[in-house]
């Protein structure tokens, strides 16, 4: 949709460029006249055709018809409009904004042999090149260019355009920086610039340039879109919503904009307003998974589990290596007590990261839960051994292997330096008893748990689950 609606404009940017430099040809109308002070009648000659006249239909045709039905308009041309350049280039434009790469190299390429050092034919080759995936002849008609024209702006924006696509952010803002050199207000630049500058850290330099961008032109969605971008790096939702609103506005049905939206109003507390954000985004794209991740964040922290569980099984479709979908998964799971599923869910978890313990101890306790402890051996009896013996990780998976001596492993609890794996090792260290009946000793783990300050591991949220269940 994005390339659609840019390659329009370049149309529509050159259809303006050439309908300014051309003049109207005028025509003789049939009517009366006078010769030698005496009325004859004069003879209407057959209609000239007018460049002009031509330009400015194919203008409206393309605001109001669309690319189709404007290039049925080239088809109509008398005769002596064959082989004009400006009606050939524009052609072949047109042609390649409807992605009909063959048809537009045909005519570019007959303007090439007759216009072999023109610029904007060379420009349009490239990306007709590009287009149909031939880059090293896009890459040669660039270096061309840069070599005739160091800071040609069109050139060196496309060649940024390729060092952020490898996310060679710091080479792509020289670019943008040279092709602004020769032409200070390029969009196309400008809003490079912006998005480069952001991703290297120059937040300053980005958001002075993307201001300046959205003053000059205002109707560009994409430069509102990263001053919202700007504006929540700090932490001012508000202005960001702001931003956004304005993007939306321009472009009411960009899944980019709606999703972005949504985060900026959650921030603000307006949580309704945020899931129907998100909604509205996977209205648009429901092949895009980060609006149902924020989306079902949103109804897990609400506590709407189900609604969180169909997103989330949505996530795993869309995108099957997500872990994180998989552990929400295992987690509502566990709470609902459908041990089975739990265990499956952490199970996807564990395979795609081996190196975290709790998805194998999460396994481990399901089996518990079921008291199917041949199956719960079975299976540790291949994990416990990836970590080293003197490990916490190793005493806790050998203690839900054998269930020996916890008093040993909760007292290695006191020698982890670590608070993230100290704080998940009590959950565990309390699981353990929980599932072994030992519900004073369970609980005394579970409130140290709940005492830590801002833990940022996933237990936290079943140890409070739990801790609500035991208070009844």
């Amino acid at each position: 949709m994005k390339k659609n609606k840019v390659c329009i404009r370049f149309c529509v940017f050159l259809l303006i460029s050439f309908f300014s430099a051309c003049t109207t040809t005028q025509k003789i109308e049939k009517g009366e006249g006078i010769v030698d002070g005496h009325e004859v009648a004069v003879e209407s000659e057959e209609e000239i055709f007018s460049l002009s006249d031509f330009l400015d239909t194919l203008y409206v045709s393309l605001r109001n018809n669309g690319l189709e039905k404007t290039l049925g308009l080239f088809d109509t041309l008398p005769e002596e409009a064959e082989g004009d350049f400006t009606i050939e280039y524009l052609h072949a434009s047109l042609l390649f904004s409807a992605n009909d790469y063959d048809a537009a190299a045909e005519i570019a390429n007959r303007l090439a042999v007759e216009n072999p050092n023109n610029a904007d034919v060379m420009y349009l080759r490239a990306m007709i090149a590009k287009g149909q995936g031939k880059l090293t002849e896009k890459n040669a008609l660039l270096k061309q260019m840069i070599a005739e024209d160091p800071t040609n702006p069109e050139a060196n924006v496309e060649l940024a355009n390729d060092q952020m696509l490898r996310k060679n952010f710091g080479l792509a803002k020289r670019y943008f920086q040279t092709s602004l050199s020769s032409d200070p207000t390029n969009p196309d630049a400008m809003l490079g610039l912006g998005q480069s500058a952001y991703y290297t850290g120059d937040l300053k330099m980005s958001k002075d340039i993307l201001t300046r961008m959205t003053e000059i032109y205002p109707e560009e969605s994409m430069g509102w879109f990263f001053l919202a971008k700007l504006a929540g790096e700090e932490e001012n939702y508000k202005k960001a919503g702001d931003y956004i609103e304005t993007a939306l506005s321009i472009e009411p049905d960009y899944y980019d904009y709606w999703s972005d939206y949504g985060i900026y109003l959650r921030y603000q507390g307006r949580s309704d307003e945020a899931e129907k954000a998100w909604s509205r985004a996977i209205d648009l794209n429901d092949e895009a998974f980060y609006a149902y991740i924020h989306r079902a964040s949103l109804y897990d922290e609400k506590e709407d589990l189900d609604k969180a569980l169909l997103d989330y099984i949505k996530i795993i479709e869309l995108n099957p290596d997500y872990p994180y979908s998989y552990e929400s998964l295992g987690m509502i799971y566990w709470h609902k007590e459908e041990w089975a599923k739990s265990r499956n869910a952490f199970n996807y978890a564990y395979k795609l990261n081996p190196a975290n313990i709790s998805y194998p101890l999460m396994i481990s306790a399901t089996y518990l839960r079921e008291k199917n402890t041949k199956a719960n051996k079975d299976f540790l009896k291949n994990v416990y051994g990836k970590f080293p013996a003197d490990s916490i990780e190793y005493a806790m998976a050998r203690l839900y292997y054998d269930g020996i001596n916890p008093a040993l492993v909760e007292k290695k609890l006191t020698s982890i330096t670590s608070s993230f794996l100290k704080g998940k090792m009590h959950f565990y260290m309390g699981l353990f008893y929980d599932l072994y009946g030992d519900d004073i000793n369970a609980k005394k783990q579970y409130l140290i748990v709940k005492n830590l300050q801002s833990p940022m591991f996933f237990e936290y949220r079943l140890n409070d689950w739990i801790l609500a269940k035991m208070n009844g």
